[in-house]
């Protein structure tokens, strides 16, 4: 009989650790099996929902069933008892910014923050003597909370850090705030015209007020110093290890400029990813697309990276109103600045090219008008490959048009939501879209009623992220301190079943490899999460209590509670 470590309630963290121990020491055969049992196994396999056991080896799941069954398959496996516990696959989150994850742990967080007095103290705590020059930065701030309260005003900035140039990120990227120091970096006055694309708020007087919408960020953005390769390296490894330590598995990082893709080319290379990472070109990028486009896709045999997606920013946002709206907001219309990012006749050529060349569209859409365009490129483009499967990705589909849901049904286009931000979003976007409008918002369950597929994500950093939290909003619709009140349109709430296959084999299909990871299946790397209760017996209010003891990609520990 191989080793046996039994996971007690009270030991279970020292249980992992000391297998662990055995298998490195070399007490044990770091190539032998390994056999878990004595718990719940979630397979998220249809063939095998549950299992009492599963076999490990080599890195890949080898078998699942009865104890008695898969035991004696490897009788001199090593053997770790859950003793009660759930084994789950590795969540996959389908929509991520992990460098920015990384990056903001040196940051100023602005998240919660309801005034520019707000604002300064929490730069003044992160910065207490800061370099005449150097800049601040701090990132957060709700651009959607503060588009209904009233946009800030940098008057405080200024009085505050006369002598630092200011840059203050948007909870969803859709604004900037920046003080008078950052505005005399770039070169902006009292007549410095909006961009093409964007907006700079300004005073009655016509100066800015230093808020800045959409693309007219980048009039002062490329003024901030960049980081550096190793810079982006670390701070990749950084967000990615606080994403294991929440039972992630694998990232889709969204709209990978290129000093990020060749930071993630080398950490790959160097065999340095805690975890799996599917990459999304930045495809508001022409050059990029120029480049790979003529290079090909980029895939690995052991499936820790790979590069096969294009994402696209069309339209902005809800919160600041510059989302693609057929009709117009329905609070302050004209307030409105609907905005493309890029126009109609670049996506259709980034469309063509992707439906020639194999890659996979993944378009920002958040606003009604922005999906249905959306929805007609992607229709025209795919219509010389009726067969081909594409997989093709609407990230957001937030408000969309009744006929959304059996249009992307039909072309088979994956809607991938983020359930953090229906909740977060909650106290304002009915103002935006009005109450009829607001039926066909943040609508998973009729997404999933007619039979369109759907992934569950973070969009992270913003709104809460951790997988226990993204359940938990699925499957309630409610904010994390009203667990026992009713859910915001709570009809269109996902069960748990639906939302762990959302955000585990379904995210892993939108990748295309579902081959390889996504369920506990025979012949897939062993990606898994094991917790403390299981997410598809306890009430729906406390999953959001559930505790990741350790996560595992390819059969390893990467991850133990209390270590």
């Amino acid at each position: 009989m191989g080793a046996q470590v039994k996971f007690s309630k009270t030991t279970l963290e020292m249980g992992i650790s000391v297998i662990c121990m055995l298998l490195l020491a070399g007490t044990s055969n770091a190539d032998a099996p390994l056999l878990l049992h004595g718990g719940t196994i979630h397979t998220v396999d249809e063939h095998t929902p549950t299992a009492e056991a599963m076999l490990i080896t080599d890195g890949k799941v080898s078998a699942v069933g009865t104890y008695s069954s898969v035991s004696a398959l490897a009788p001199e496996a090593q053997r770790l008892d859950l003793d009660g516990k759930t084994v789950l696959p590795g969540f996959i989150d389908s929509h991520v910014h992990v460098r920015e994850l990384g990056m903001d742990a040196n940051k100023a967080n602005l998240v919660g923050v309801r005034s520019a007095e707000d604002i300064v103290e929490r730069l003044q705590a992160r910065y207490p003597n800061p370099t005449p020059g150097e800049w601040l930065i701090g990132q957060g701030w709700d651009e959607g909370w503060f588009g209904s309260e009233g946009y800030p005003d940098r008057a405080a900035l200024d009085e505050a850090f006369p002598n630092n140039p200011v840059y203050l990120e948007s909870l969803h990227g859709f604004a900037g705030f920046y003080n008078g120091a950052a505005l005399d970096v770039a070169g902006i006055t009292d007549e410095t015209p909006n961009p093409g694309v964007g907006q700079i708020l300004r005073r009655e007087d016509g100066s800015a007020t230093g808020v800045m919408l959409t693309l007219a960020q980048n009039l002062v953005t490329r003024h901030v110093p960049a980081a550096s390769v190793e810079m982006r390296k670390d701070a990749i490894v950084t967000g990615l290890e606080i994403m294991r330590k929440a039972g992630v598995t694998s990232v889709h990082e969204a709209g990978m400029m290129k000093p990020d893709i060749e930071a993630f080319m080398a950490l790959a290379r160097e065999n340095k990813l805690p975890i799996r990472v599917y990459g999304l070109l930045n495809g508001n990028d022409k050059e990029l697309m120029d480049h790979w486009f003529a290079r090909g896709i980029h895939e690995q045999a052991d499936a820790m990276f790979a590069v096969r997606s294009i994402k696209v920013f069309y339209d902005g946002s809800l919160g600041s109103r510059t989302a693609l709206m057929l009709e117009p907001y329905s609070d302050r219309p004209g307030a409105a600045n609907p905005t493309e990012r890029i126009t109609p006749e670049k996506l259709t050529w980034l469309a063509e090219n992707a439906a020639e060349k194999g890659f996979q569209m993944a378009v920002h859409a958040i606003g009604d008008e922005g999906n249905n365009r959306t929805l007609s490129i992607y229709e025209q483009a795919l219509q010389p490959y009726p067969d081909q499967d594409h997989r093709w990705r609407i990230e957001h589909a937030q408000v969309v048009l009744p006929d959304y849901f059996e249009r992307a049904a039909n072309l088979g286009v994956v809607s991938s939501v983020q359930s953090s931000h229906a909740v977060g979003d909650s106290g304002w976007a009915e103002d935006r879209v009005g109450p009829m409008r607001i039926q066909y918002a943040y609508a998973w369950r009729k997404m999933l009623n007619a039979g369109a597929p759907v992934i569950l994500n973070s969009d992270l950093p913003g709104e809460p992220w951790e997988p226990m939290e993204t359940l938990y909003f699925a499957v309630t619709r409610n904010k994390l301190d009203n667990p026992t009140g009713e859910g915001w349109y709570a009809e269109e709430a996902l069960t748990s079943a639906e939302a762990v296959y959302a955000m585990t084999a379904a995210g892993a299909h939108a990748a295309f490899q579902d081959t390889n990871i996504g369920s506990l299946s025979i012949g897939k790397w062993a990606d898994f999460v094991i917790l403390d209760a299981d997410p598809f017996d306890v009430a729906p209010a406390s999953i959001k209590e559930i505790k990741v003891l350790s996560t595992w990609v390819a059969g390893k520990s990467v991850f133990t509670s209390g270590q």
